[in-house]
This record gives C-alpha cells, sequence and structure tokens, in this order.
C-alpha cells in the first residue's frame, strides 16, 4: 500500500484535532492512502479528501462557530445545499460529491441500529454518509441508506480500527488518531442498563423509533469498554480541557493535532517506508 492509512475517531468538537493532523502530514509530504472516519473522524476526513487542500480544509473547519453549528445542529446535522449552518458549508465542501470522485479513498463508520452491526459505507454520496456516521441516537433521527436507518458510527467503539483493518487487511500500515472514549458505565450497573434495553424492545420493536433509540444506547451502554485491535501506530493530541459538546476550542484543537503528528512524524516515516 502506498501510503498510510488514517484511522480517525469519535470526539465531537475535539475532533478537530484531525484538521491539524491531516495538515501536518500532508505538509511533511506523507503519503495518505486512505481515510477511515468515524463520528468527528467522518465529518473531517472528506474535508482533506475531497481534494486534497489542506488550506481550503483549514478554512472550512474555522469557519465553524456556536452560531453557525447550534443552527447545523437544530436543523437536524443534515448536510445539504438548504441545510441550516455549518452544513451547506459541509455540503458545498463535499457533501455533493460521490465517493468515486474523492481524492483520497475515504469510508465512512455507521451502525445498523435494526441489526446491530457496524460497518464501513464506501459508495455513494459521500453527504449522506457523513450525515449518518454522526448522528446521535435519540437526538436526531436514523439517516436511511439502502433500506437501513443509520446512526453515529463512533458509538462505544470510537476508533474504527477493526473496520479499517477488515477493510485493508491485517498488513495495512494504520495510523489512529483517537480523540474521546464512549462513556463506560461501571460495571455494577451494565446488567441493569441490559435489562432495561431488552424490556423497552419488547415493548417498541421498531428499532428506528425515538423508544427503540433509547434501547439501542442503553444495550451499548451495556457493553463495557470495547476490545479494539492495536493499531500500527496511534498519533494521540493532548486535548485536555476541550469539551467535546461545547462549540469552543476548536482553532486549539487544530494546533493540539499538528503538534501530535509532527512529533509523531519520524514514526510515521519509518512506517512508510517499511510498507
Amino acid at each position: 500500500m502506498d501510503g498510510v492509512v488514517l484511522v480517525l475517531g469519535a470526539g465531537g468538537i475535539r475532533g478537530w484535532a484531525h484538521v491539524g493532523v491531516l495538515k501536518a502530514l500532508h505538509e511533511a509530504g506523507v503519503p495518505i492512502a486512505s481515510i477511515v472516519g468515524a463520528s468527528a473522524g467522518a465529518l473531517v476526513g472528506p474535508m482533506y479528501a475531497a481534494r486534497r487542500d489542506v488550506d481550503g480544509m483549514v478554512r472550512l473547519a474555522l469557519s465553524a462557530d456556536m452560531a453557525s453549528l447550534t443552527a447545523w445542529f437544530l436543523g437536524g446535522l443534515r448536510i445539504a445545499p438548504d441545510a441550516w449552518g455549518f452544513g451547506r458549508a459541509l455540503w458545498h465542501a463535499y457533501g455533493h460529491m460521490d465517493f468515486a470522485e474523492l481524492a483520497v479513498p475515504f469510508a465512512a463508520a455507521v451502525i445498523d441500529v435494526a441489526a446491530g452491526r457496524r460497518y464501513l459505507v464506501t459508495q455513494g454520496n459521500v453527504g449522506r454518509a457523513v450525515e449518518a456516521s454522526i448522528r446521535s441516537p435519540v437526538l436526531c433521527p436514523p439517516v436511511w441508506i439502502d433500506g437501513r436507518p443509520l446512526v453515529d458510527g463512533g458509538l462505544h467503539d470510537t476508533v474504527p480500527l477493526g473496520l479499517a483493518r477488515r477493510l485493508y487487511g491485517r498488513e495495512a500500515p494504520l495510523v489512529a488518531v483517537p480523540v474521546g472514549e464512549f462513556y463506560v458505565l461501571p460495571a455494577s450497573l451494565r446488567p441493569l442498563s441490559d435489562r432495561v434495553a431488552r424490556w423497552l424492545r419488547r415493548r417498541c420493536p421498531d428499532p428506528a423509533s425515538r423508544l427503540g433509540q433509547v434501547a439501542f444506547m442503553a444495550r451499548l451502554l451495556s457493553l463495557g469498554r470495547p476490545v479494539r485491535p492495536e493499531p500500527v501506530l496511534a498519533i494521540r493530541p493532548d486535548l485536555r480541557g476541550i469539551s467535546a459538546f461545547l462549540p469552543f476550542g476548536m482553532a486549539r484543537a487544530v494546533r493540539q493535532g499538528e503538534r501530535a503528528a509532527r512529533r509523531a512524524l519520524p514514526a510515521i516515516r519509518r512506517l512508510v517506508a517499511e510498507s
């Protein structure tokens, strides 16, 4: 494989660190063979993958502010020409594109709430795939693609290394960028969460309904911390003090991502040389 496979993790606003990582690697001449993203990682990945335009990516990411992000959230996190706030900017940047049109191969992690299955979307409209990967159950309705109700691909397992391994094989040079972790219930409460999930599913068999999504979340919370394969290498930005949920600190997250990637450059160059 000619270059690294970047696996960009979920983490809300902290995911703006991915912008800095991509900027640093591009400027250092590191070949990026593919990008796999979940949730915030799926949101940021196509900013670069669309055209390899680093300056445009940074401008787009830093154009987001409280007003545009709040409007986007209130509008249902749609990526469309008539979307509210930041969603319209994302449409013009990459949301109108097909996966086949991207300059860098990209895959978005999603979860099918009906089947309880996690997988990667690699074809069709990029905007719809990203919408699905960032849609938080209960707060937002699922995105329907090919008859499947899809939601946030970064829930529970925030860094889709297993899916990336399945797509590219065991020998692929995976470089993970974790920026957050899913909340893990204390072990003593997980059986209760599982019982609540089962009780809700019996009373609401439609997994795409609001109550069905509550059951889905209760089931995820009962699972504990996920077991994921080790990446070949990980870039870990220092994001202490940056909230995943509040629309502040995006510029600092970008800077921290860039710093972390630059520190990792010697190891990344060795990985590229060996792959």
